[in-house]
C-alpha cells in the first residue's frame, strides 16, 4: 500500500515538472535565438564616378542589432551584375552599433552600377553567398557613370599621321590637319567630319588662324603661310616671309584682319605684320624664354604667354611690350581675357593665375594634375579648363574655385589640342584622331 502511494506522488511530480518546461518565462519573447539587425547607408550612396576607377568618398553603412550582444554573430556579403570590386576596409562596433567602411571601384565598363549590401549569419565577403547564409536585412548602393571622351574620327593608320591643330569658323563649321592627316572638315557641328585632301603634297600642315569665318591662314614647313577666303575649302600661296627662321619656330598665329597678323614663338620673339606677311616689326626682349600661346582683346590690347611663368602685355598695338610681375616657375601653356583686364593664363602641372587688373596676377586652385591646354569662359562668372590628359574642370564664380567634371586618363591621355566649342562640347586632338567630351552629362 505504501509503495502504491509513492509511485503516485512521483507520477504526480514528473507530470508538475514537465508542465513547467512548456510554459516560457514571462519576460522571454518567441524564437529568442533568432538573430535580428537592420542596415542603413549613412554616407557614400548614389555618387559621380568613373568606370574603372575608385569612387572618390568612403561609403560608410550602419548595422545595427537586434540584441547588441549578436554583433559578432554578424557577416556580411554583396551581390551585383558586374559591379566591379567593393571592398571593405573597416569594421568598428560602438554600443552595440557596427560601422561599416568600404571602397567602390567601378568595373571597366560599368554603366549603370548597383550593388546589394547584406548583413547576415553563416558567412562573409569571402565566403560568398553560401548554403549557410542566412540574409537578415540589405542596402542597395548605386553610382552615376560619368560618360568618358569618345572618338568621333580616326584618322588612316599605317605611316605618319598626327593631328595638331583645329579652329572653328563658326558653330557648325571646322578644321583640323596636321601631318600626314589631310584636311579633316565638318559642317554640322562637329558630329561628323570628312577627311580631305592635303594643302599641299608634302601633307605637312602645323597651325590655323582665322580673323573671320571666311579669312584666315594655315601654317606649313618652315614657317610659310598660305591664305584661304572661304573658310578653309581651299588655300592658296601668296607674297609671305617667315617671321621667324626654323620649323615650328612660331608658336601661334593671332589674325585681326587678312593685314594685320601678330606671331609669338622662339626664345623670346613676337612679331607684327600689317601688310600681311610680307614685312614683320619684331619685338626684342632680354630674356629667351619661348612663348606658348597670345590673347588678343580689341585691336590694342594682346597678352603673349610662355616658358618659367612669362608674361607680356601691350596695350598699344604691338608698339611697346611690358613684361608682367609674376613669380612663377611653371611653363604657361595657354591665355583667355574675359576683358580687357580680367583674365586666366594656364599651364604646368594644373596651374592657372588669374588677374583682374591685367597685372597682377594670383594662383588657383584647381585640382587639375596635368598642364592646362585650353581656357574659356562664357561670361565673367562660367567657364571650363582642359588639361592634356582630358581632366576638365568647370568653374561658376569668375575661376575662383573649379569642379573637376572629367579625370585624367579617361578615354584619352595626350591631347595635342582641346577646343572648348560651347557650354556642351569640347573637342581634342590625341594622335589621328579626333575626341569630343560631353559638358551637360552631370
Amino acid at each position: 500500500m505504501k509503495s502504491k502511494t509513492k509511485f503516485k506522488i512521483l507520477s504526480l511530480l514528473c507530470l508538475s515538472l514537465a508542465g513547467c518546461k512548456k510554459s516560457d518565462p514571462a519576460n522571454q519573447t518567441p524564437n529568442s535565438g533568432a538573430v535580428t539587425a537592420s542596415i542603413q547607408v549613412v554616407s557614400g550612396n548614389n555618387q559621380l564616378g568613373y568606370a574603372g576607377k575608385r569612387l572618390p568618398d568612403t561609403i560608410v553603412l550602419k548595422v545595427t542589432p537586434g540584441n547588441p550582444a549578436d554583433t559578432a554573430k554578424l557577416g556580411f556579403t554583396t551581390t551585383g551584375a558586374a559591379y566591379g570590386q567593393f571592398t571593405v576596409i573597416g569594421r568598428t562596433s560602438s554600443n552595440g552599433t557596427i560601422y561599416i567602411k568600404a571602397l567602390w571601384m567601378l568595373a571597366t565598363n560599368a554603366t549603370a552600377p548597383s550593388i546589394t549590401f547584406y548583413t547576415n549569419t553563416g558567412c562573409n565577403i569571402a565566403q560568398g553567398s553560401s548554403v549557410n547564409c542566412k540574409a537578415i536585412d540589405s542596402v542597395k548602393l548605386s553610382a552615376t557613370v560619368r560618360k568618358p571622351w569618345a572618338s568621333i574620327y580616326t584618322g588612316a593608320q599605317g605611316g605618319y599621321n598626327v593631328l595638331y591643330d583645329l579652329s572653328m569658323t563658326d558653330l557648325n563649321h571646322a578644321i583640323a590637319l596636321g601631318e600626314g592627316s589631310g584636311v579633316i572638315r565638318t559642317a554640322d557641328g562637329g558630329k561628323t567630319w570628312i577627311q580631305g585632301a592635303p594643302i599641299r603634297s608634302d601633307n605637312d600642315m602645323e597651325q590655323l588662324a582665322f580673323s573671320g569665318p571666311d579669312t584666315g591662314l594655315v601654317i606649313l614647313v618652315n614657317n610659310y603661310a598660305w591664305f584661304t577666303y572661304d573658310g578653309g575649302a581651299t588655300y592658296k600661296q601668296e607674297n609671305w616671309t617667315p617671321p621667324f627662321v626654323g620649323d615650328r619656330s612660331s608658336a601661334v598665329y593671332k589674325m585681326l584682319s587678312r593685314k594685320v597678323i601678330y606671331t609669338a614663338g622662339w626664345r623670346g620673339q613676337i612679331a607684327k605684320t600689317t601688310d600681311g606677311g610680307v614685312t614683320w616689326a619684331q619685338e626684342g626682349f632680354t630674356f629667351l624664354n619661348n612663348f606658348r600661346d597670345m590673347a588678343v582683346k580689341g585691336k590694342d590690347t594682346l597678352y603673349a604667354c610662355g616658358d618659367v611663368g612669362k608674361i607680356v602685355k601691350t596695350t598699344n598695338a604691338g608698339k611697346t611690350w611690358l613684361e608682367q610681375p609674376l613669380q612663377l616657375n611653371n611653363y604657361l601653356n595657354t591665355l583667355f581675357f574675359v576683358t580687357n583686364n580680367f583674365g586666366f593664363a594656364g599651364g604646368e602641372a594644373g596651374v592657372l593665375i588669374r588677374t583682374t587688373d591685367g597685372i597682377n596676377w594670383s594662383v588657383v586652385k584647381t585640382g587639375l594634375r596635368f598642364p592646362i591646354i585650353a581656357i574659356r569662359f562664357f561670361n565673367a562668372q562660367h567657364g571650363y579648363i582642359v588639361s592634356n590628359s582630358g581632366e576638365v574642370a568647370e568653374s561658376k564664380d569668375g575661376g575662383l574655385t573649379w569642379t573637376t567634371r572629367c579625370a585624367d586618363n579617361y578615354g584619352v591621355y595626350s591631347l595635342n589640342k582641346a577646343v572648348i566649342k560651347d557650354q556642351t562640347t569640347i573637342f581634342g586632338l590625341q594622335q589621328a584622331a579626333i575626341f569630343t567630351f560631353d559638358l551637360t552629362q552631370p
